[in-house]
């Protein structure tokens, strides 16, 4: 890879991050995935309703990791996915 394309997937993985401090979902709407980014943003304000800002945290975590990875944060601790069967 060159520079400039290092350089460039650092600057939208920093967008998408900062989309995620602005409001949950930020990322995946950075991306162009409305449909995740209403859930998440949906998704978040209740989480941190009924949790608080800790519940807002794992929201944004989850949103930030399923727009960067294309997997919800969850499936990241699972030890045999559906898949490996």
């Amino acid at each position: 890879m060159t520079n400039e394309a290092v350089s460039a997937q650092s600057m939208k993985l920093g967008a998408e991050f900062a989309g995620e401090v602005i409001v949950p979902g930020g990322s995946n709407l950075v991306k162009g995935d409305f449909k995740q980014a209403g859930i998440h943003a949906v998704l978040g304000i209740a989480a941190k309703m009924a949790f608080g800002f800790p519940g807002l945290l794992l929201v944004s975590a989850n949103s930030f990791a399923k727009a960067s990875t294309g997997h919800h944060l969850f499936e990241a601790f699972q030890t045999e996915s559906a898949e490996d069967k």
